[in-house]
């Protein structure tokens, strides 16, 4: 097998692993907030509510479709609808232009909850890949990187540049 060849090979395994751990990123949001709560959530609306929680302060849509790198702001408006409709976010503001989302009391609980069993058990497990901050660190600015690398690719076939 030629070397471009090969390495082609590689990188369409790279994606399938990317695929698969995306797959079970998202089962293990969905199950680890099923065991802390009754509340049955999608991955989507399980990201949702977590961006919603960030740093503490509520969020507007764009801004949520921002921090969870989407851009199907029509899902994202289904799932705070759906978070709204369960008591897990409250809308703050008076139009649609200013509407902004913050977490309730109940989907406080539910994320402190879902953060306490990501330490007791997701959290132990991780530590065997990256076990100090610094490798953490090293491996976060890789997948930077490769995010980027994926958006600018889209960017060139949208712009139908090679």
């Amino acid at each position: 097998m030629a070397e471009g060849a090969d390495y082609e090979a590689k990188l369409a395994e790279f994606e399938y692993a990317i695929w698969h751990l995306g797959a079970a990123f998202a089962r293990w949001r969905r199950d680890c907030l099923g065991s802390v709560s009754d509340v049955s959530l999608s991955s989507t609306e399980a990201s949702i509510l977590h961006a919603v929680h960030m740093n503490g302060t509520a969020k507007g849509l764009v801004e949520i479709g921002r921090l969870l790198h989407r851009d199907d702001l029509t899902n994202i408006q289904y799932g705070l609808k759906k978070l709204g409709q369960l008591g897990l976010i409250e809308k703050q503001g008076r139009s649609r232009k200013s509407m902004t989302y913050a977490v309730s009391d109940e989907g406080d609980e539910i994320i402190k909850a879902y953060l306490a069993q990501r330490r007791a058990v997701l959290l132990r497990l991780f530590q065997q890949v990256a076990p100090a901050p610094d490798d953490l660190t090293n491996l976060i600015m890789q997948m930077h990187v490769m995010i980027g690398i994926y958006d600018q690719s889209g960017d060139l076939i949208m712009n139908r540049q090679p």
